[in-house]
């Protein structure tokens, strides 16, 4: 496998509070599947460092009389205080949702994806931890820097990796859903759900259930603003997600039925 550079990787956070012990007491297909059913996660803009992350043991020695040699045993693991380094942005929902959680003694789960997939027809790796903010810190500098804040990480669980790998086809973990209220005039959204493999793009088709299920002309978007020809019918959404090596899709849930304006 190619070595690969850091450019390009992505810090995410759930401003969702976790419990460490509850993680590291999964195994790591446990873990996994946990991390990725979180549907909440903030990416984190403006990154310049990621710091370092994962497991060190803590050296246990012992030194017989007897031969005057230093003996070492693995003590408890630790996987570190993760500095991030960013440019200030007040803007970004992901600075914002790391300064929340510094103000808390919650833990929080994050997600570094790395851009290391070899070609379309693999996927990104992707480590999975969780632990608090510890600092806000902002460097201020002179009058010529970047105003840069950091944020320290206490890792409280492992570092769990999932390798790139050659992609499937995109699996639907949690069904696609939709915001808004059925009625005439009123704008629809198409919630995503959640999906593995690492898919690159969402189509949709909005389709009315008027003795079954059939497309809506025209309603191919991200978004659908009820018409009055569907009024009296329940909707729901086709979500295709796609990926280099295919494409799956999921049907959402039914809404109630369309009431006029």
């Amino acid at each position: 496998m190619a070595i690969h550079a850091n450019a390009g990787s992505r810090l995410s956070i759930s401003p969702t509070p976790v419990v460490p012990d509850t993680i590291n007491a999964m195994n790591d297909g446990d873990a996994i599947s946990f991390f990725e059913a979180i549907m909440d996660w903030k990416e984190v803009e403006e990154v310049e460092d990621l710091g370092t992350i994962g497991d060190t043991s803590e050296a246990i020695t012992f030194t017989a009389l007897g031969n005057k040699r230093v003996r070492k045993l693995k003590g408890p693991k630790d996987a570190g205080t993760q500095s991030v380094v960013v440019g200030r942005d007040p803007l970004d929902d992901g600075q914002e949702a790391m300064i929340d959680a510094e103000g808390t003694d919650f833990n929080y789960a994050f997600k570094i994806v790395l851009n290391d997939a070899r070609s379309a027809n693999h996927s990104k790796s992707v480590m999975y931890y969780a632990g608090m903010v510890m600092s806000k810190a902002s460097n201020m500098g002179n009058v010529s820097n970047v105003v840069r804040r950091n944020f320290d990480i206490g890792i409280n669980t492992g570092v769990i990796e999932v390798m790139s790998d050659n992609l499937s086809a995109p699996v639907n973990l949690l069904l696609p859903s939709i915001a808004g209220i059925a009625q005439e005039g009123q704008t629809l959204t198409a919630l995503e759900g959640v999906w593995s493999n690492d898919p690159t793009s969402f189509t949709y088709k909005w389709q009315e259930d008027d003795g079954g299920w059939t497309d809506i002309t025209g309603a191919t978007d991200k978004t659908y603003t009820v018409g009055a020809g569907v009024v009296g019918n329940p909707l729901r959404v086709v979500v295709t997600a796609t990926n280099g090596a295919g494409s799956t899709s999921a049907e959402s849930g039914a809404t109630a039925d369309v009431v006029g304006a």
